[in-house]
C-alpha cells in the first residue's frame, strides 16, 4: 500500500534524489516546488506526512509555522541541508515531528518515514470498561445540563439583552514577527515583513496564508497601493513600484528619499510617507519620483503606524494609547482621538495601519509574536 507524502523542494537536482528514495519506501510523493504550491494541494487532499527541504523560500520556519497552522496533526519532517543539531531541536520545539539530517539518503529516511506513516495512522484503542464508565458520566453531565440549561437561559437572555455589547478587534496570529506594511485587497490581506523580506497574503476567510512573495534584494520598512500598482519603500530609502501581478513585478524606483520612510499610503490623489521617529509627515505628487510637495509635523506624542484613505490621515499613537485622525488638508490638526483597547498590552507595538470600507487594519508585534487586528473607524 502506497502512502500520500508531499514534498516541498524546489531544486530539480533533490526532486530526482527524493523521488527515487520515497519510490524505493512505496510512497507516492507528490512535489511542490514552494509553500504556495504545496497549499494549493492541500486544498484538494491532505497527505500522510510533509517533508520540507531547506533552503528554500520562504524559510523552513515560517514553511512549518503555515503548514502547522492550516493541519495540526500532520507529520512535518524538515530535510535540512546540513547536519546541525542546534536546528533541528529548535524545529522540533517549533512542532516539526523530526528532522532528517544531510546527507538525505534512504537509510537516513526511512526511520522518519515509517514513524511519520505510525503517528498518522495510528488507531485510538480504548479500554471498554473505561468507555462504560465515560458514558455513564456523559449522560449524568448532560442530565445536569439540561437541569441548568432553563435557569441559564433567562439569565444569558437578560444578559445579553441589558448589558453593554463589548466591542473587541479580531486578533490573527502571524507566523513572522516583523510586519512593516499591510494592504487590504479585494478577497486578501498582504503584509510586508522585513525580517524574511517576504509579502504574505491571508485569505479573508480564515486568515491562513494563500501566497508568498520573496523579496530578496528589499528589506520593507513600508507600503501601500495605488489604483494599479503597488509601493514598496525599503530600508534604504528607495520606493518601488510594482505591478499587482502574480510576482509583482518591479516597474520603477525613485531616488532615495530622506528621511527613509518607514509609513506610506495614497489618498487617491497625492502619495503621504511619514518618518516617525522625527514624526514628519510629507506629502508627495503622484509619479514615478514621488516629488516631495510640502512636510508637516505629526500633531500627537508618537508616531508609531500611518495611513490614509480618501477623507483622512490616520496614526497609531502609543503615547497617547490612541489612534489619531487628521486632515489631508491639515495634516496638524487632530480631528479625532479614539482610544485603541489593544493598547492594554504594554508590549504591544503596532507597526503598519490600512484602512479601507469604514475599518482600520493594524498590524505588529506584541512580545515577539506577529500579529494583525482590525477595528470599526472612530467618527
Amino acid at each position: 500500500m502506497f502512502n500520500t507524502i508531499q514534498v516541498i523542494c524546489a531544486s530539480e537536482k533533490d526532486k530526482l534524489i527524493l523521488r527515487g528514495i520515497f519510490k524505493n519506501l512505496g510512497a507516492d510523493a507528490v512535489f511542490a516546488s514552494d509553500l504556495n504550491d504545496a497549499l494549493a494541494v492541500f486544498e484538494k487532499a491532505r497527505p500522510a506526512a510533509v517533508f520540507t527541504a531547506d533552503g528554500g523560500e520562504p524559510p523552513v520556519e515560517i514553511q512549518l509555522r503555515e503548514i502547522r497552522r492550516v493541519a495540526p496533526f500532520i507529520p512535518v519532517i524538515p530535510l535540512l541541508k546540513r547536519r546541525d543539531a542546534t536546528r533541528a531541536v529548535e524545529l522540533m520545539k517549533a512542532g516539526a515531528m523530526d528532522c532528517a539530517q544531510s546527507p538525505w539518503t534512504e537509510e537516513e529516511l526511512r526511520p522518519l518515514y515509517r514513524k511519520a506513516v505510525r503517528l498518522t495512522g495510528t488507531p485510538l484503542e480504548l479500554d471498554s470498561s473505561a468507555l462504560r464508565r465515560r458514558r455513564r458520566s456523559a449522560a449524568l453531565a448532560l442530565a445536569a445540563f439540561f437541569a441548568f440549561a432553563g435557569f441559564s437561559g433567562g439569565l444569558y437572555y437578560g444578559y445579553k439583552k441589558y448589558s453593554p455589547k463589548a466591542s473587541h478587534p479580531h486578533t490573527f496570529s502571524l507566523p513572522y514577527a516583523h510586519p512593516t506594511g499591510i494592504v487590504i485587497k479585494k478577497d486578501a490581506v498582504l503584509i510586508s515583513d522585513w525580517f524574511s523580506q517576504g509579502l504574505y497574503e491571508h485569505s479573508f476567510k480564515n486568515f491562513n496564508i494563500t501566497k508568498v512573495t520573496s523579496l530578496p534584494q528589499v528589506t520593507p520598512a513600508a507600503m501601500t497601493a495605488s489604483q494599479d500598482a503597488l509601493w514598496l519603500a525599503g530600508v534604504n530609502g528607495v520606493i518601488e513600484r510594482r505591478l499587482l501581478d502574480a510576482r509583482y513585478t518591479q516597474v520603477s524606483r525613485t531616488p532615495a528619499l530622506s528621511p527613509v520612510p518607514d509609513g506610506a499610503c495614497f489618498d487617491g490623489l497625492y502619495f503621504w510617507t511619514v518618518h516617525s521617529a522625527s514624526g514628519v509627515i510629507t506629502k508627495r505628487m503622484p509619479g514615478d519620483a514621488l516629488t516631495e510637495m510640502k512636510k508637516f509635523k505629526y500633531p500627537g506624542k508618537k508616531l508609531t503606524a500611518f495611513t490614509c484613505d480618501t477623507r483622512f490621515l490616520w496614526a497609531a499613537d502609543p503615547d497617547l494609547k490612541a489612534v489619531v485622525k487628521m486632515s489631508l488638508d491639515d495634516p496638524e490638526r487632530i480631528l479625532v482621538r479614539s482610544d485603541l483597547d489593544a493598547y492594554a498590552s504594554r508590549t504591544l507595538k503596532i507597526t503598519a495601519m490600512a484602512a479601507r470600507d469604514g475599518r482600520l487594519w493594524f498590524a505588529g508585534e506584541d512580545g515577539g509574536r506577529g500579529l494583525a487586528f482590525y477595528r470599526d473607524e472612530p467618527k
